[in-house]
């Protein structure tokens, strides 16, 4: 039989107390401070870095060395002159990064808009594939320079840990904030936990100089509920963001997004049915980018899985209808609120098919809107002369 002593077990109760509420003021700092990178107490000890001997290059070089030069030329040369098309500040290119829905087949990467405007990098979620898409386009991600999210979905935030770390490892030197509503800290404090321990074997491996310690991870930027009325939450240079509330109920936050600049204005309507949001930062707008579902389309889906015998998916089919806009719906709402064009991302379906794309967007929403309609694919660009 085991005694304990009184004194042992009270001291080491009021020990484990201290610990535990040390620990407690420990995590709610890193969670709370919205702070980019992470705590260093999470990081794991680190082997030691080996040396690095420079290779020896010959002269002349060798023929793999010239191939690879010519190769490593002409990326380059590439990627500097889309990175000066992007970063016009003569024209506000709005680029659909990626425009899937999360119902298969994904021949696409989910949720992703980038707004280049004043030579500034802006990008609207980042669902998954999102930045191999961006890469694949040649974004320069080293220039991005704000993150805005519309909500919480995993098809709109999967990769919002790789824009993080890609354009800290591809060469951003500036702390990176990302935006959103209620509980955005927790989404950032995630990612930043996540790839902590990535970042300081970086750092560790090839030095500070190249990847300096305080400028991994991201920052957390709260937007408070900003009403369909609409709030400004970011201005640079002649650039501002309003947010907008839009319902994606039962989800919240949602949020929408208009960007100004001059005069010019785009629209990204985030996931929401025809709300008064989503009226409001559409008004007037050069480009609207939303998402789009034919609700048609989703009910004979619902019913095929019914007489399948397939009734989870056939429930799900049913669900999705009431949180998202339908084409006729979209199409009135463009029309009322006078937007130049209309760019349909987050397609339910998502169809690579021209016919069966002018069948179930393109004809429905022509017959309403009159505007210009896109129905955009992974690299759809579009351009609104600034000057």
């Amino acid at each position: 039989m085991k005694t304990h002593s009184a004194g042992n077990s009270a001291t080491n109760g009021l020990a484990l107390i201290v610990s535990l509420t040390l620990i407690s003021l420990f995590l709610v700092a890193c969670d709370e401070s919205g702070s980019s990178g992470a705590c260093s107490d999470d990081l794991l000890p680190l082997a030691e870095t080996p040396p690095a001997p420079p290779a020896e290059c010959p002269s002349p070089p060798t023929p793999v060395s010239s191939t690879i030069e010519a190769q490593i030329s002409a990326i380059q040369a590439t990627a500097a002159e889309v990175t000066d098309t992007l970063l016009d500040p003569d024209v506000i290119t709005v680029v659909t990064c990626g425009t899937a829905s999360p119902i298969p087949p994904r021949t696409r990467a989910q949720s992703c808009t980038a707004v280049f405007v004043n030579g500034q990098f802006l990008l609207f979620d980042a669902g998954d594939g999102a930045v191999p898409s961006m890469e694949n386009l040649n974004f320069p991600l080293p220039d991005l320079t704000a993150v805005f999210l519309t909500h919480y979905h995993s098809d709109h935030i999967a990769d919002v840990g790789e824009a993080i770390s890609r354009s800290w490892i591809l060469g951003r030197r500036t702390p990176l904030p990302v935006y959103g509503g209620q509980a955005v800290e927790r989404v950032v404090d995630g990612f930043n936990r996540i790839y902590a321990l990535d970042y300081n074997y970086r750092t560790a491996h090839h030095g500070e100089s190249l990847f300096p310690p305080e400028t991994t991870g991201a920052d957390a930027r709260l937007i408070p509920d900003p009403g369909p009325i609409g709030s400004v939450v970011y201005e640079e240079n002649g650039v501002t963001v309003s947010a907008y509330t839009v319902d994606h109920s039962p989800i919240l936050p949602a949020l929408g997004y208009r960007i100004d600049y001059e005069g010019k204005s785009v629209a990204i309507s985030g996931d929401t049915i025809d709300t008064e949001g989503l009226r409001n930062m559409s008004q007037g707008a050069d480009v609207l980018v939303s998402e789009v579902m034919n609700k048609s389309f989703v009910e004979d889906a619902e019913c095929a899985f019914g007489r399948l015998g397939n009734e989870d998916n056939a429930a799900i089919f049913r669900d999705i209808r009431t949180y998202h806009i339908d084409v006729e719906e979209l199409a009135e709402l463009a029309e009322d609120a006078d937007v130049g064009t209309l760019v349909l991302t987050h397609q339910v379906p998502t169809l690579d098919d021209e016919a069966q794309i002018g069948l179930v967007f393109r004809a429905p929403i022509s017959a309403i809107y009159g505007g210009e309609l896109v129905v955009a694919v992974d690299g759809t660009s579009v351009t609104v002369p600034v000057n």
